[in-house]
């Protein structure tokens, strides 16, 4: 209590109001007393049997999920370079003696988590906030990728080769760009990659084990078959044909596998509204916003950029009202997703614009993700609390899911979604007057992207997917063979966080994992890494539980719906 909201904690004025209310008639008492006795009073007496479960949605302050975009990009992508930092950095201090800054990650989290303020992250501050936020967040994810470099670097030794890291705990397979005169690759089994000439670079497509690396050796290009099919209005591959319209949205998604079409309305479709809160500029979203829609009938410039054999590219070029839209829209070979990167020189005031994916799928409720796991809320309005949901959070992902298949919208920076009936629009930009007059103007760069899958949710890769989009592959040059640090046998358990364990004790390394699909599970964790015991511990990283057992280098652990588990393995602790 107090004044809070950045501005401190109670006042002498507000010990004086409680002195004179302590024994004041219409009053309820009180007293003061530390959070600790409150909890520790009320563990004594029974908590009350009256239960709410679920999510306590405020109703408020839904442009928060959206306001200053390119501060929440920086937040995104520090997460993950420091994600990515601690992993590898971890991993060479273990196998090489690799000296792990921990000064410089130390106040590089707390930079990042400073910028995590309310009011900061949320979009709500004045211009100069913005200004130092995005510059002390640009420096947290050049310190990530810094102390990542450097670590993979100490893992691999000189050599004419090229060492891919993944640092996702599941075998991937993406497109790796290959460095300048470098025009072919093969694998540590001899077999030549196929290739493809992409914007002056040749990228490969690469499969790389989990948690872990692979080296591949510069060759003479080999030509791979053409699996995609790349036209003004279409891009095609082997699973999924998309066709476009004269403005650059899609208008058939046509599933080729299930003859299935997958569209009930134009996809990848630009909504752009008049946004003018009555209260609060850069923190609300008033529900009115679908009344006030902006016609953007300007057509787009369509070019083709790439025709395959990997990968098909289209450019999207068009006006949206004061700004101009460049996206790449892009569809591998042998995937079920496309891809839209995208760029807006944004220049609106008083508007947000939205991208909407209308499809034939039926769901009362949509699954969002959040940390550790998702949540479902209703995509329609039956009742006061569902219409007020007209405007939620999601992280990587948010998606329709029938009993036997699925459509998702991924995001690389995007947090604000609504999903109406059967359409999913993913909230792109907002244009505030205040407290920032000149709040999201100009360049702004993001990714999103559709998938699709047949069967049940906890087949699905829609989790993976999400990790994908926001982590790319890394290359290092030299030999390094191939090798996964830990693998799991459940795709629905994700190992999260590699770490150095944060007393310092040599050798120890922290995991947290989670299952992320919400069904319990026994997973089985395997490791190639030098740990003799392994722990379980609260998210304090203290010790909570007797010597879990180790047998084999791998670990049992049996997981509740959505539960995260904090494990300490270490390398010569004592029995």
């Amino acid at each position: 209590f107090g004044w809070g909201d950045g501005g401190g904690g109670p006042t002498r004025d507000h010990l004086e109001f409680i002195r004179r209310e302590t024994d004041l008639e219409g009053v309820p008492r009180f007293r003061m007393a530390d959070p600790t006795v409150f909890f520790r009073e009320q563990e004594a007496a029974g908590w009350p049997e009256a239960r709410y479960t679920g999510e306590l949605y405020f109703q408020a302050h839904r442009g928060t999920y959206t306001s200053q975009a390119r501060t929440k990009a920086l937040n995104r992508r520090s997460e993950f370079a420091l994600r990515e930092a601690e992993l590898w950095g971890a991993t060479a201090a273990l196998l090489t003696g690799f000296g792990f800054p921990r000064e410089e990650w130390d106040a590089a989290w707390k930079a990042l988590l400073l910028n995590q303020f309310h009011d900061i992250l949320p979009g709500s501050s004045i211009h100069r906030v913005y200004e130092e936020a995005e510059t002390q967040l640009a420096g947290v994810v050049q310190t990530g990728q810094a102390i990542a470099a450097s670590a993979q670097k100490a893992l691999v030794r000189p050599g004419e080769g090229l060492v891919v890291f993944n640092a996702l705990s599941w075998p991937r397979t993406g497109l790796l760009p290959l460095p300048k005169g470098v025009g072919g690759v093969k694998n540590l089994s001899g077999k030549a990659l196929p290739v493809q000439q992409l914007g002056g670079r040749t990228v490969a497509l690469v499969t790389v084990p989990s948690c872990g690396w692979t080296t591949l050796t510069p060759i003479e290009p080999e030509i791979a078959e053409n699996k995609v099919v790349v036209t003004q209005n279409k891009l095609e591959n082997e699973f999924i044909s998309v066709e476009f319209n004269e403005l650059g949205e899609i208008v058939s998604i046509f599933d080729k596998i299930q003859g299935r079409e997958l569209a009930v309305g134009v996809c990848n479709q630009m909504r752009l509204f008049q946004d003018i809160p009555s209260a609060f500029d850069a923190w609300d979203l008033d529900s009115m916003y679908r009344q006030r829609p902006v016609d953007l009938p300007e057509k787009a410039e369509i070019v083709v950029k790439a025709t395959g054999p990997l990968l098909g590219q289209v450019e999207v070029t068009r006006k949206l009202h004061y700004s101009t839209l460049k996206q790449t829209i892009m569809l591998r070979q042998g995937a079920r997703q496309v891809t839209f990167q995208t760029e807006v020189d944004w220049q609106e005031r008083h508007k947000v614009l939205k991208v909407a994916f209308p499809v034939d799928y039926h769901a009362n409720d949509a699954l969002h993700e959040i940390q550790f796991g998702y949540i479902p809320r209703p995509t329609h309005r039956s009742r006061e609390m569902d219409r007020d949901r007209f405007e939620v959070c999601n992280h990587k992902w948010t998606a329709l899911v029938e009993t036997g298949r699925g459509f998702a919208i991924l995001n690389d920076s995007k947090y604000g979604v609504d999903v109406s009936g059967q359409t999913i629009s993913l909230t792109l930009l907002k244009s505030a007057l205040a407290p920032d007059m000149t709040a999201d103007r100009g360049k702004q760069a993001f990714t999103y992207a559709f998938t699709f899958w047949e069967g049940p949710l906890l087949t699905s890769t829609v989790v993976q997917a999400g990790y994908e989009l926001n982590t790319p592959l890394r290359m290092t040059p030299g030999e390094a063979g191939e090798r996964s640090l830990f693998k799991l046998d459940q795709p629905n358990v994700i190992l999260e966080t590699v770490k150095p364990a944060e007393d310092g004790e040599p050798g120890a390394v922290v995991l947290r994992l989670y299952e992320a699909l919400g069904t319990r599970t026994r997973a089985r964790l395997q490791t190639t890494l030098p740990f003799t015991a392994a722990f379980q511990t609260n998210m304090l990283e203290e010790e909570e539980e007797n010597r879990l057992t180790f047998d084999d280098q791998a670990l049992v652990l049996d997981f509740r719906p959505f539960e995260i588990k904090t494990l300490k393995l270490t390398a010569g602790k004592a029995p």
